[in-house]
């Protein structure tokens, strides 16, 4: 069992007054980084990282993350209901479960962060890809490729809690509108998230503690959905892309940071340096 500096992540709510700020702390998190989550179709969960680390510990962000996930994103498809795109659902979803299930296996018996560097590296690039949103596509992608997109992204991810807005470039690629793009995302989220926490649970990442953890982040990116539905509207096309692309940017450069010290480590290496 993994342990984090409140002690096992998977063991129950103490009724320590501290437990009831960081709850709040973490619902105002949640509400925060989503409502940016919305607005630019991902990437909320990758923001809500260094809270979830500060306040729970490195070992439960996967667990918290994808419980917030699991909360916000039905809130979310149903908010969309009328702009999901079920023909990428169909093709995306296969693949996606059978990399949730051996990703969340593989997140209780290894570590995987240094993959971070290079997802990380592929976000950033999306500025250039669609020239910081002014280019609608950088290539037309096919419905198919979902099925194999939704197979690694969602391994990934089981892996290291999110790889960020990282399937937001095939999306965009594939000609999905704002709010096609989100509530497509968000059911495609759902159901690999249920596939996550099952697993989670049945392999003991996930107990009384990290569950509410998780549930007030969840909270907060739920009321964050209602509230950012109406201002997503009002964004043109433009606007839409030029918020994606900004902040894939922002999520690789922060996936590259916390991996700063790995990156030092092979710069020296590299160049002899002690």
């Amino acid at each position: 069992m993994r342990t984090d500096a409140f002690g096992t992540i998977g063991g129950p709510l103490r009724s320590d007054p501290m437990d009831w700020i960081r709850l709040g702390l973490l619902a105002l998190a949640g509400f925060l980084t989503w409502t940016l989550n919305t607005l630019s179709a991902g990437g909320g969960g990758l923001l809500l990282i260094p809270a979830v680390t500060f306040i729970t510990g490195s070992a439960a962000v996967a667990p918290v993350i994808t419980l917030t996930e699991l909360i916000g994103n039905p809130i979310r498809a149903l908010a969309f209901r009328r702009d999901i795109d079920w023909s990428l659902v169909r093709w995306y979803l296969p693949g996606a479960i059978a990399g949730a299930a051996a990703g969340s296996w593989l997140f209780a018996n290894s570590r995987a962060e240094w993959l971070q560097i290079l997802i990380g590296i592929y976000l950033i690039s999306a500025v250039w890809e669609f020239r910081g949103g002014a280019r609608e596509r950088s290539y037309r992608a096919r419905r198919w490729w979902f099925l194999p997109a939704g197979l690694i992204v969602a391994l990934l991810s089981a892996l290291m809690g999110t790889v960020g807005p990282v399937l937001n470039s095939l999306y965009l690629n594939y000609g999905s509108e704002k709010e096609t793009l989100v509530a497509t995302k968000s059911v495609n989220s759902f159901v690999t998230d249920v596939v996550k926490i099952a697993v989670f649970t049945g392999l003991g990442a996930l107990g009384g503690q990290a569950a509410m953890y998780g549930a007030a982040a969840g909270l907060g990116a739920a009321l964050a959905n209602l509230l950012a539905k109406r201002w997503l509207e009002r964004l043109s096309g433009r606007q839409f892309r030029g918020l994606v692309v900004a902040l894939m940017a922002v999520s690789g450069a922060l996936m590259v940071w916390n991996q700063h010290s790995f990156v030092v480590q092979a710069w020296r290496a590299a160049t002899g340096m002690s």
